[in-house]
């Protein structure tokens, strides 16, 4: 109640700033909801005294946005809250390198998710980025500049930034990157929009490890043609989709498939993928009798886990 009331909030929000509260708290639903409407209301107010106290008083110790971020332990609306927070810090007096680079260093791959589903603000907070140069890794630079690509406004916008700096023109001329990881949380319509948006025929290592992406994004990683590589640690990936990488992935050398729903009826079709030297089947559905086959067909296999595995 005491948010709701201008005069009040200056003073709530300098006392709610510096306050640790336990992660349990945080993850609790009921007291979740009811704080974020509090910063909710911070967020809204025009005042640097009030909207400051989004961000961290100690270092080393997240801040509001940093909480309510995609896959933050207070997250539970896909980053609205996050991208609104970050908009009116952005608006201050925050539109610095620094700020730019904790965002880089911490906060990078919700950037990147609300980006690829058209948030203006990220679009933005990625093209700055890209400006300042805050971002080293080309790899990096060069999937930043495939999410701006898989929207309207991200295309436009880059456009405009590659006017200003036309070595970002010649830096994409080279080529896509060899090595690619999506940001958790993203689905299968997510990666089909980032590799829809460029090249990426030099693509060797691609990582979707804690996303929600299922067996459906198969029909997209057929199209890698450089792929060997692929982490699907703790993803929807099934039967289904192993079956189709089978036939057109003969290319592929590290496959992690941790914690996904795969069984002995997709597994088997792993025998025909001769390349394969390191194969995690860790928490999967494994029976032994899978396992003694695959070990057979696949002489050049030299890492396996079957940890948690009725082969095991």
């Amino acid at each position: 109640m005491l948010s709701d009331y201008d005069d009040w909030r200056p003073a709530l929000a300098s006392l709610l700033q510096p306050i640790p509260f336990p992660k349990e708290a945080l993850a609790h639903a009921k007291f979740t909801k009811e704080l974020k409407y509090v910063i909710q209301r911070f967020a809204e107010d025009p005042r640097q005294e009030v909207h400051s106290c989004l961000l961290s008083v100690r270092s080393g110790k997240d801040g509001w946005f940093q909480l309510y971020s995609p896959g933050g332990v207070a997250c539970d609306d896909d980053g609205e809250l996050f991208a609104s927070m970050v908009h009116i810090l952005m608006g201050s007096c925050y539109k610095t390198k620094k700020f730019l680079l904790s965002l880089a260093e911490n906060k990078l791959g919700p950037c990147m998710l609300l980006a690829l589903r058209g948030n203006q603000t990220m679009v933005e907070i990625l093209c700055l980025m890209l400006e300042y140069n805050i971002i080293e890794n080309k790899d990096t630079q060069l999937q930043i500049i495939s999410t701006l690509q898989s929207t309207q406004v991200g295309f436009r916008m880059y456009e405009q930034l590659c006017d200003r700096q036309r070595e970002l023109k010649e830096l994409q001329r080279k080529g896509g990157p060899t090595r690619l990881t999506l940001p958790s949380k993203s689905t299968d319509a997510d990666l089909a929009r980032l590799l829809s948006s460029g090249s990426f025929g030099n693509l060797e290592n691609l990582s979707l490890a804690f996303t929600n992406v299922t067996s459906a994004c198969a029909e997209q990683l057929i199209k890698l043609p450089s792929l060997k590589q692929l982490n699907l640690w703790s993803t929807q990936f099934g039967d289904a989709g192993l079956r189709l990488l089978s036939e057109h992935l003969a290319c592929l050398q590290v496959l992690n498939l941790c914690e996904t729903p795969v069984t002995d009826a997709g597994l088997l079709a792993l025998s025909s993928m001769k390349s394969l030297c390191s194969l995690n089947m860790n928490s999967t559905k494994l029976t032994a009798d899978t396992y003694e086959d695959l070990k057979a067909k696949l002489p050049n296999l030299k890492e396996v886990d079957v940890r948690y595995t009725e082969a095991w």
